[in-house]
């Protein structure tokens, strides 16, 4: 997986990430597609509060990138072996977003373009310029729900298209599911790149 793939299957996390200091634990599981060019990859995602977790095959390689308490990491389970990430780009960490919907839109000052349906669900469609990466995105949103079942993001060089499906909101997930897996060796990139 290169560098600028992982960064935006990360970007992608964090679009759907979550706001800290919620009063009740919120949680999701969905199934996500992510078109980038010719690149598709598909993963399944876990959200709860700031935590997540995607499990994913890129480039026949399966991986789990993981966020929690100590910090981000990208894991090869076939090499035993996890990347700690030291720092994200801007908008990159699972800051807001799906804990609250409607607010998140409104934060970004989204504006409404249009209805559709997206994969059986009644959806309005918005239209910003993300405040942190300055990218038009577009967003169909499912209406029952308040949650996002795709989204566009123009980038500076190409467009990603990511899809959503099996959504679950109010899923059971264990905080055991952002946990590293046990006996995996842990590279910290920050450190590497700091000597």
């Amino acid at each position: 997986m290169s560098k600028r793939s992982l960064l935006v299957v990360l970007g992608v996390l964090a679009w759907v990430g979550v706001g800290a200091g919620e009063a009740s634990a919120f949680s999701v599981t969905y199934d996500q597609k992510t078109t980038q060019g010719r690149e598709v990859t598909q993963g399944k995602v876990s959200l709860k509060n700031e935590l997540f977790r995607m499990e994913m095959t890129s480039h026949g390689q399966a991986m789990i990138i993981l966020h929690n308490a100590s910090g981000t990491y990208t894991v090869m389970p076939s090499e035993n072996m996890a990347m700690k990430m030291a720092q994200l780009q801007p908008g990159q960490g699972a800051v807001r977003g799906a804990a609250n919907y409607a607010q998140y839109l409104k934060q970004q000052h989204a504006e409404k373009i249009g209805s559709e349906t997206v994969d059986g669900h009644a959806c309005d469609i918005y239209k910003y310029t993300d405040a942190e990466t300055n990218e038009l995105t577009t967003a169909w949103v499912w209406k029952e729900k308040m949650f996002p079942v795709k989204y566009e993001i123009e980038g500076k060089k190409s467009k990603t298209v990511v899809e959503l499906s099996n959504i679950k909101l109010g899923a059971a997930v264990s905080d055991e599911t952002f946990q590293l897996p046990a006996g995996v060796q842990v590279m910290d990139m920050g450190a590497m790149m700091g000597m």
